[in-house]
């Protein structure tokens, strides 16, 4: 919701908050600043989604103006938005197109640097906790085509890290992300269409099933 006075009502009863600073202006700054420090104040876990930190300076601005003055349980992006909240830059032609060679050092240095869980999505993933990396690998090149996958998984996240403590997060995260991302690869069996793949995508994504996720999951411990 972006009507102020929700905040106060819902928020109690929310199992997480999804900060996304895409349709960012200086009202929604504001929103995300008091619906911050209501979830704080009812134990609410929170997920930071930078969307395009290194693409700007205002957008920057924001994003570290929530970390440092805010309790934030996990922050999400792509190499590109991380890399600028620690004060890297990785050249990037749009909001969800950076990569570099080496995502788990960045994760590490994200983790280290701002203390607090990280994950970074790419064409592989890396999850950033207590100083512990994994890399993920697996995941559909159609996603890349899709609007809004990035900004779907933050709400996945939001919606599961409730479920874990300090000590489970990381294989918690480890499973949601594989999930999403081996979702992603069902839908690609069944078609090569960007559009029709949204939809067989939401649907794998409902459907799949632990067993599926434990037999398919592609991850490295990295060192």
């Amino acid at each position: 919701s972006e009507y102020p006075e929700d905040l106060e009502d819902l928020l109690p009863y929310a199992k997480g908050l999804l900060i996304n600073t895409g349709t960012l202006t200086n009202e929604t700054w504001e929103l995300y600043k008091s619906a911050l420090d209501i979830a704080e104040k009812y134990g609410v876990p929170t997920v930071l989604d930078p969307v395009a930190a290194g693409a700007g300076a205002y957008r920057k601005k924001v994003a570290l103006d929530l970390l440092h003055h805010h309790t934030i349980s996990l922050v999400r992006g792509n190499a590109g938005e991380i890399a600028a909240l620690i004060g890297e830059s990785i050249e990037t032609k749009g909001v969800d197109s950076a990569q570099i060679d080496n995502v788990g050092e960045l994760a590490l240095r994200a983790n280290q640097q701002l203390g607090i869980p990280v994950v970074i999505t790419g064409k592989k993933d890396a999850i950033a906790v207590n100083h512990q990396v994994r890399i993920l690998e697996n995941g559909s090149e159609l996603m890349t085509l899709v609007t809004g996958t990035g900004c779907l998984l933050g709400a996945v996240l939001a919606a599961s890290i409730h479920l874990a403590d300090e000590d489970s997060l990381l294989d918690c995260l480890e499973e949601v992300l594989s999930a999403y991302s081996i979702a992603g690869e069902m839908a690609e069996q069944k078609t090569l269409l960007p559009g029709t793949f949204q939809i067989e995508f939401l649907n794998s994504l409902y459907a799949i099933q632990s067993e599926e996720v434990e037999e398919n999951k592609k991850v490295i411990h990295y060192e």
